[in-house]
């Protein structure tokens, strides 16, 4: 028996209707694909999430990273970043959008990026980069770069991680590794005449008691030998810790640089003696200076000391002239000689060569020379001398004279 309905219901019913067959429609096109979204099925039913719905809580994510974001098209344009990346430049998001990416990296650094771009068209790729803020100093990152498709078009995603926070308790971590390899090296050298100081004044004593003064001078002697040796290493200790904090200040004024030179090779001579080294001496006459006499002093002393340690044996030569308007000061040896790749790095603090750790020392001589060398407005540089060997150049500038010349 068919009811008679209002035709009021009727017409809600037939809404309704066409409102399910609707939802149908668009479910069934859903599970095939033709629209973008998602279909779960739960207790309550199948639920649905749109693409909008969807990309919400990724764009929150994104923007909440500490690390930047960046999307390239294939021709480097920056289509997208995130604010932690507008953070890293210094650059509001409108004005870094439609950039190309390597405007924000050194220049020298360019050619590298546009490759890894390229590369990373392909398959990932990571790299360090520096970042070249807007203000402040350049930051370096880990750029991590790959494939992406953005609506049918290849593009290049790059997470941009900040690497200075890393960098600087990598540092931290070297400064704690230096100081104790110094303190290690530090407590060896100066134990050594310690020691030797102990014993020397135990025979002193004995030889007091026997009455025999000639082994009393001669322990004497060689006491006073290790306590100068150990007030150099103190002092060497001391200069560092002024060159630290930038309190070493000198007193200069014009100086024969050739009468320091003597002064010290004349200190050195026993040293060469008992190390069996021939001492060649070329001193030019009339080179002027300006200069800190006892600073100098103890600048080239640590040079020539080295040279004397390290070519024990065999001649060293010591070679004052005027070349090229500077004072020019050579030292070389026929020792061991420098590795190429340490003749820049052994002017560092605690710093030797590769080949060195079977001598004594702090690693402090040509640093502290370095230092009171630059301060004098010179230079001083390492070289492997042809032959074997090592050659220690000092450069200067001269006293210009009233009439012209140096």
């Amino acid at each position: 028996m068919k009811a008679n309905l209002k035709p009021s219901v009727r017409l809600e019913l037939d809404e309704l209707r066409q409102r399910l067959q609707e939802a149908e429609e668009t479910l069934d096109a859903i599970r095939s694909g033709e629209v973008d979204a998602l279909v779960v099925s739960g207790p309550g039913g199948e639920k649905v999430f749109t693409l909008e719905g969807a990309e919400h809580p990724y764009r929150v994510l994104v923007e909440s990273m500490n690390e930047g974001a960046v999307s390239l098209s294939k021709d480097r344009t920056i289509l997208y970043c995130n604010s932690a990346f507008a953070r890293m430049v210094g650059v509001s998001l409108d004005r870094i959008m439609g950039n190309d990416v390597c405007e924000f990296v050194p220049e020298e650094d360019r050619e590298t990026l546009k490759k890894l771009i390229k590369q990373a068209s392909r398959a990932s790729v990571r790299a360090e980069m520096t970042l070249l803020p807007s203000s402040g100093d350049p930051l370096p990152t880990q750029f991590s770069l790959n494939p992406v498709d953005l609506e049918g078009k290849p593009s290049v995603g790059i997470i941009v991680t900040d690497l200075s926070e890393r960098r600087r308790n990598e540092q931290a971590e070297a400064a704690v590794r230096m100081r104790d390899e110094f303190l290690a090296i530090a407590s060896h050298e100066l134990r050594t005449p310690l020691s030797t100081l102990v014993l020397r004044l135990g025979l002193l004593e004995r030889h007091a008691q026997a009455a025999d003064m000639d082994q009393v001078k001669a322990s004497v002697s060689r006491a006073k030998d290790q306590t100068d040796r150990m007030r150099r290493l103190v002092d060497r200790l001391l200069d560092v810790s002024q060159l630290a904090s930038g309190r070493l200040s000198l007193e200069l004024a014009p100086n024969d640089l050739g009468r320091v030179v003597k002064e010290v090779a004349e200190r050195f001579s026993e040293d060469a003696a008992n190390a069996r080294c021939e001492f060649r001496l070329k001193v030019a006459d009339g080179v002027n200076t300006y200069l800190d006499g006892f600073r100098l002093d103890e600048a080239i002393g640590n040079v020539i000391s080295n040279a004397i340690k390290y070519g024990a044996g065999k001649p060293v030569e010591v070679e004052l002239k005027v070349d090229d308007g500077n004072a020019t000061l050579i030292v070389q040896d026929r020792g061991i000689g420098i590795p190429v790749e340490d003749l820049s790095r052994i002017f560092g603090r605690f710093e030797r060569t590769t080949i060195s750790h079977n001598y004594g020392g702090l690693g402090l001589g040509l640093y502290i020379a370095k230092q009171v060398i630059e301060q004098h407005d010179g230079s001083i540089r390492a070289e492997t001398r042809s032959g074997g060997g090592a050659r220690i150049v000092i450069e200067l500038p001269l006293v210009k004279s009233t009439d012209g010349k140096g």
